[in-house]
């Protein structure tokens, strides 16, 4: 039998529990409490270290693993498949620029206590708090918690979202894009624009990757993947992708963040 690791803070929360606290551990390893208040948003819980650490043993239901997420070139601790999923959604969508997993201990007025799966950096400056459940695990106990979740956050200047598992069709999209998102994926400039001009106007996605590269259209295929990931190029995925999916050139011209 496995246990879990949950960090005892109540010797450490020196407010009045009716007030709400929060406890973490900095990124330094110092395991800190303080009241809920505004002055957490200059705290860096963005790198806070994990609160709580749970133990894999054999036929667990939930499968822990650490994620590789690109824009912080870090992997981050996953409790469970569906927190896995979360992550890789968070990724594609592309505004949060640095993820802490388990991130704190929120002890709320009436005494009970919770800890979020993930606090993300957006890149408007935003912080948000994430709790990652299945839909059918939508008790009305999960969504009680989630409303004080929500409150606390509020009194602090956090913004909180509930997820919950991605459309089926979304998944196998971004986890066949997945493997294609980094830098060595990323087209050389001459290529690059060749790509763009090639699905100006919309182009199956198989007849597109022989246009671009007749010798090659493997090779034009991994960067076709590269760019409909990092939305220079667009495609409906709300269905799956296949060599008859239509992919268009987008208006997107920022520089990659793939690190290429």
């Amino acid at each position: 039998m496995g246990t879990e690791t949950v960090h005892d803070t109540e010797s450490l929360a020196g407010a009045p529990v009716r007030q709400g606290t929060v406890s973490w551990i900095s990124a330094g390893g110092s395991l800190r409490s303080e009241i809920a208040s505004a002055a957490l948003l200059h705290a860096k819980m963005e790198k806070a270290l994990p609160f709580r650490s749970g133990v894999q043993y054999q036929n667990r239901r939930n499968r822990h693993s650490r994620q590789y997420v690109s824009p912080q070139r870090s992997h981050v601790w996953c409790e469970s498949a569906v927190e896995a999923d979360a992550l890789l959604v968070l990724e594609f969508e592309g505004d949060a620029q640095q993820i802490a997993s388990q991130p704190m201990k929120l002890v709320f007025a009436d005494g009970t206590d919770h800890v979020p799966d993930f606090l993300a950096l957006l890149r408007s400056g935003d912080q948000v708090v994430y709790d990652v459940k299945p839909s059918g695990r939508m008790t009305d106990e999960a969504r009680e918690q989630f409303r004080k979740t929500a409150e606390l956050c509020a009194s602090i200047g956090w913004k909180h979202q509930v997820l919950n598992e991605p459309a089926p069709a979304l998944l196998q999209n971004l986890q066949f894009l997945r493997p294609a998102r980094h830098g060595h994926y990323h087209p050389s400039p001459s290529e690059f624009e060749r790509i763009r001009e090639v699905f100006n106007d919309g182009v199956p996605f198989g007849d597109g990757t022989i246009m671009a590269d007749l010798q090659h259209p493997y090779r034009a295929a991994a960067h076709v993947r590269h760019l409909l990931w990092h939305r220079y190029l667009d495609a409906d995925l709300s269905v799956p992708v296949s060599p008859e999916s239509v992919l268009r050139t987008t208006r997107n011209e920022e520089p990659c963040n793939c690190g290429a």
